[in-house]
Order: structure tokens, then sequence, then C-alpha cells
């Protein structure tokens, strides 16, 4: 009974830590492709001058 609380608690964890993992690749994604984006605009806007 109490092992398998603390292996349910414990599976919980788990899934947390990689829905975490998932969210933070998510934003670091996010945040590389609005770089490119910036770096896109300023080429543009160089190329423009």
């Amino acid at each position: 009974e109490k092992e398998e609380k603390e292996e349910k608690e414990e599976e919980e964890k788990e899934e947390e830590e990689k829905e975490k993992e998932e969210k933070e690749k998510e934003e670091k994604e996010e945040e590389e492709k609005e770089e490119k984006e910036e770096k896109l605009e300023k080429m543009e806007e160089h190329e423009l001058i």
C-alpha cells in the first residue's frame, strides 16, 4: 500500500520533470527563432540603406 503510493508520487514527479524540460526546450526554440528574425530584419534594413 505505502510502496504503491510512493511509486505513484515518483511517477508524477518524473512526469513533471519531463513537462518542465519540454517547456524549457520550446521556450529556447522560440527565443532562437525570434533572434533569427531580428537578425534578418536588421540585415534587410541594412540592405535598404
